[in-house]
């Protein structure tokens, strides 16, 4: 299916800063989508907002403890609250629209990702939108997706999409803060490009991510062929305008599209900020030989995972591959620099005398 888009909008995208949806935020992007919908596309959108649709409408708890079950409370307030406000607005259209709520854990099980896609390509089949939302009434740090620019990522993947487009305040990329009178903004950006020196601005208020989790999700995407576009949400016709050039940052995907849809997959699951750390032996093994990852090649452990997480792995500070590790942080880091023989007396349990199996495992270099 041609001209399939994956559309991110934040919070502030749909709600008000103080709380409580906005009917006429959200009116203006069904209209634009619609539009887009009569020249061909098929739009599939990823919607943030219900946490601070809920704002005000529950009280919030002096102890920081209860802050995990106050946001999935509210969540669950806010959510058929947001989906409200777009089923009005594209009752104008005579467009029906769909719910889609998701975790991590869903992506990283195969069948329930292959149920995912099939549920996204009938709904586009028989013209209904898809709107997605990561489930954070259930949602805890195990299974999180993180923030919606990640959820776009593994979304964009899963229904083969063509392009990922990311409404934020900010119309782009610039190589420092965009009010900043000699901020210089990027039309384009090459997928090799190195983008590392730019200056990222504090995320905003009420979203969770910010320009760095953008930044992580184009480099999550465009390695595999797919175009990112990042702009925003505050000028009319916000998608289309994206779409046609007149504003925003492209990100250019390259032009040879990953073919392996396991690759593919592995590629957009990666957990930011979880990865282990391998010596110079480990590292050659891997580039070199295409090995699994022993244990003993491991020299630091970072980040929460569970078993069957897909995690970075990298030499000193750079990245080597990702891939699906047969343990978690703590098991790992028990196991840590230690022979295979030797982790029966380690572990409780030993699913795997390898860290990372290799055909469990996608080489950056690969992606190239």
């Amino acid at each position: 299916m041609k001209h399939r888009i994956v559309v991110k909008v934040g919070s502030l995208a749909v709600t008000n800063e103080k709380g409580g949806v906005s009917p006429t935020k959200i009116k203006s992007i069904i209209s634009d989508l619609h539009d887009l919908k009569t020249q061909g596309y098929f739009p599939i959108l990823i919607s943030s907002g219900a946490i601070n649709t809920a704002k005000g409408l529950i009280k919030k708890p002096d102890e920081k403890k209860m802050m995990i079950s106050f946001q999935q409370a509210s969540a669950a307030i806010g959510q058929p609250l947001l989906m409200q406000a777009y089923i009005d607005a594209l009752a104008e259209f005579n467009w029906p629209c769909a719910q889609v709520l998701v975790t991590h854990e869903d992506f990283k099980e195969r069948i329930r990702f292959l149920n995912i896609r099939n549920t996204i390509n009938t709904l586009l089949e028989n013209g209904v939108l898809p709107i997605v939302n990561e489930n954070d009434t259930v949602s805890f740090a195990e299974i999180t997706v993180g923030d919606n620019d990640q959820l776009a990522v593994m979304m964009t993947e899963a229904s083969d999409a063509e392009k990922l487009i990311l409404l934020s305040e900010a119309d782009g990329l610039f190589d420092k803060n965009p009010k900043d009178k000699d901020a210089k903004h990027f039309e384009e950006i090459d997928f090799r490009d190195d983008f590392s020196a730019v200056k990222i601005a504090t995320k905003t208020t009420v979203g969770r991510g910010g320009m760095e989790t953008k930044l992580k999700a184009v480099r999550k995407l465009t390695p595999l062929g797919v175009d990112v576009i990042l702009g925003t949400f505050l000028e009319d016709k916000a998608v289309s305008r994206l779409l046609h050039k007149k504003g925003g940052t492209i990100f250019k995907g390259n032009p040879v599209r990953q073919k392996s849809r396991r690759k593919s997959w592995l590629s957009t699951l990666v957990k930011n900020d979880c990865y282990v750390v391998v010596d110079e032996g480990a590292s050659l093994a891997l580039l070199d030989s295409h090995t699994s990852l022993l244990p003993v090649g491991i020299k630091k452990v970072q980040g929460k995972f569970k078993r069957g997480d897909v995690i970075q792995i990298r030499h000193k500070s750079k990245v080597l591959a990702v891939g699906l590790t047969e343990y978690g942080d703590k098991e790992l880091d028990l196991i840590k620099g230690k022979k295979s023989s030797e982790i029966n007396e380690l572990l409780e349990h030993v699913y795997s005398k390898v860290a990372i199996h290799k055909d469990n495992l996608l080489l950056k270099k690969d992606e190239l």
